[in-house]
């Protein structure tokens, strides 16, 4: 009895080594049956504690991972790439070379203005979005 196991566990090693892991973009086309026998998961009981105790140790936790964020000075000056400011600043170049230095720097200051009141707004909501997320668990079902 004990080689019975013995032997069922070295066969499921070894057919642990062969299972390699999908990229996300390949998991999420595949239809849940195919992924299923990719993966050599039973729909009905799952993994075994075995497979589950290789797998986290070949591949990791079962987490998903958030993006990178930008720096938050990268998101300042990707305000300035609306082309309404772009608009405004070209005109306060046209004042600076008509020597208009009152216009140029009253356009200037509203945009900056501008600029940070959106940058500001935009930062708040992404954390807002961020301690939401964090009461909401990701999961997935199908």
């Amino acid at each position: 009895m004990m080689q019975s196991e013995d032997e069922s566990e070295l066969k499921s090693l070894h057919q642990e080594k062969e299972i390699e892991a999908i990229p996300p973009k390949t998991a999420c086309q595949c239809q849940v049956e195919e992924l299923a026998k990719t993966l050599q998961v039973d729909l009905e009981r799952g993994l075994s504690e075995f497979s589950v105790l290789h797998r986290r140790v070949k591949h990791g936790w079962n987490e998903l991972v958030a993006d990178n964020t930008e720096p938050v000075w990268k998101k300042y000056l990707d305000q300035f790439k609306n082309p309404l400011i772009l608009l405004l600043l070209a005109s306060a170049v046209v004042s600076l070379i008509t020597k208009e230095y009152e216009d140029a720097v009253s356009i200037t200051m509203a945009v900056i203005i501008v600029v940070t009141v959106a940058f500001v707004q935009e930062y708040r909501s992404e954390k807002s979005l961020e301690e939401l997320n964090k009461l909401v668990p990701p999961e997935c079902s199908w």
